[in-house]
């Protein structure tokens, strides 16, 4: 037992990150975050929610706060709606 290691099957794990219900999680996750960040902006609170389908996985992103031309409000909104893709499942 002392010889054996963990292989990962880079292939397979890729596979998974690009499954239908993982693309899924990822947008629910996404817009639970825009969502709280609306409600945290101290501006107007118009987030976008970006998710695409990769090569190797399903990556989402929330972009920054339209209604402000000051980034700083942005950010402090967006860093306080992290915790909310926490709770979704």
């Amino acid at each position: 037992m002392a010889g054996s290691r963990f292989v990962p099957n880079r292939q397979n794990i890729a596979s998974f990150l690009r499954t239908p219900e993982m693309r899924a999680l990822i947008e629910r996750k996404t817009r639970a975050v825009a969502a709280a960040a609306a409600s945290a902006s101290e501006a107007g609170g118009q987030f976008r929610v970006d998710v695409e389908t990769g090569e190797q996985r399903v990556r989402g992103a929330v972009m920054g706060d339209y209604s402000t031309n000051n980034p700083e409000v942005s950010r402090r909104a967006l860093l306080r709606a992290l915790d909310a893709a926490r709770g979704v499942e």
